[in-house]
């Protein structure tokens, strides 16, 4: 082919690679963009009134000469008010996360282990959100630190919320909520200098760990590739807490909950996580937002570990005990359903921010059990939520 007509191939794809370009970079503004005449994105007051200028506060005025502001101008405070007040204190662990909506479809009833609607009814789609978290990290730390992850989700039941409240790890590093502020104490940064930031490589920790020894499973848990995941849609969930569920006949049963990501489980090389963790600390964020946004929903199917109560004190371990995994070669897991996140927030601050999970949060035929770390849990999450969102 003779060089000008290679040259004007190029010149051709070129000009459609520019033309297409620019028609998304158009698309993508349009989204960013608002009609100011129109009646519908008229700016308000809190109570609905429209407000022509909010550049200006209401002052006392002589001919051209300006005197002081007046404080009967309700707009210009309660614009300075809202934003005075804005700001929430950070959860004081989980502070980094990213959620999205989705839909719950139960597709084999469990009523033979509980009366609960959502995991009974067959028929139901149930909405939901799900929040992914690091734990130690503040809520500008990077994603792709070494760190258990949280994996909460809120359940919107026709009975109610119900809220799951969970890690990517099956265990944790305590059996008793007593000890849960040494924990957290010990793995943050140094309180004389704050650092290290979103991981734990510190005397403090390493000193909890030596002292109880009953952290060591979940030390070995986080020393391991699940700390560094591929991203939040290639994640494991788990509950953690052993709860317990009631059916019909009254008959109770010691249950954990557990979710398996269809894209299956992957991991980071601890080089890949940290070059990640200078070069886009936002990965597991963006990756999640643009999955979805580009119609790649990702799915976990959902599944049950159940103990029947009255077999629970026949074991060589305490079914109760949140430092011990359920084998699953004795207690498999029982796959009744499916989760699927397909919506992105629309805010940030409010959607994602003030989202408050609780495991006080249950519905009929779902209760707790005598878990002494879950215990611990149902008052400390209300606590710090009140103080956190009022």
């Amino acid at each position: 082919m003779a060089p000008s007509a290679i040259s004007a191939g190029a010149e051709k794809l070129q000009k459609h690679l520019d033309g297409s370009l620019e028609g998304k970079k158009m698309a993508d503004m349009a989204n960013d963009m608002k009609d100011v005449h129109d009646p519908k994105n008229r700016i308000t007051t809190d109570f609905g009134v429209t407000q022509h200028n909010t550049d200006d506060w209401l002052k006392v005025a002589n001919n051209d000469k300006t005197g002081p502001m007046l404080l009967e101008d309700h707009a210009a405070r309660e614009k300075i008010n809202s934003f005075d007040h804005e700001r929430i204190p950070e959860r004081v662990v989980h502070a980094r996360g990213a959620a999205a909506f989705g839909n719950f479809k139960l597709h084999k009833s469990l009523e033979k282990y509980t009366t609960a609607g959502v995991l009974t009814d067959t028929s139901r789609n149930t909405p939901l959100i799900l929040r992914f978290s690091t734990v130690l990290g503040s809520r500008g730390s990077a994603d792709t630190v070494r760190d258990v992850r949280g994996f909460a989700v809120k359940f919107y039941t026709d009975e109610g919320n119900w809220d799951i409240v969970g890690n990517n790890i099956p265990v944790f590093f305590i059996q008793d909520a007593m000890k849960c502020p040494d924990v957290i104490h010990a793995s943050k940064p140094e309180p004389h200098n704050e650092v290290p930031q979103a991981q734990s490589a510190h005397n403090n920790f390493w000193d909890f760990q030596a002292l109880h020894t009953e952290a060591t499973h979940m030390f070995m848990w986080q020393q391991s590739d699940r700390a560094i995941p591929r991203s939040y849609r290639m994640m494991q969930g788990f509950g953690v807490n052993a709860f317990k569920l009631t059916n019909a006949e009254g008959k109770a049963f010691l249950c954990k909950f557990i979710f398996t990501p269809r894209l299956g489980v992957h991991s980071f090389v601890w080089d890949e996580a940290l070059k990640l963790a200078g070069q886009d600390p936002d990965f597991h964020r963006k990756d999640l937002y643009e999955a979805i946004d580009n119609g790649l929903y990702p799915k976990w199917d959902f599944g049950v570990q159940t103990i029947p109560e009255e077999e629970a004190d026949s074991f060589e371990f305490d079914p109760l005990d949140a430092t011990k995994i359920w084998p699953e070669d004795r207690f498999p897991v029982e796959y009744c359903g499916e989760l699927e996140l397909n919506r992105n927030v629309d805010e940030y601050f409010t959607q994602t921010e003030q989202v408050a999970f609780c495991t006080g949060h249950l519905v009929p035929g779902i209760h707790h059990s005598d878990d002494p770390l879950l215990q611990g849990r149902n008052f400390s999450y209300l606590d710090t939520q009140l103080s956190r969102l009022g």
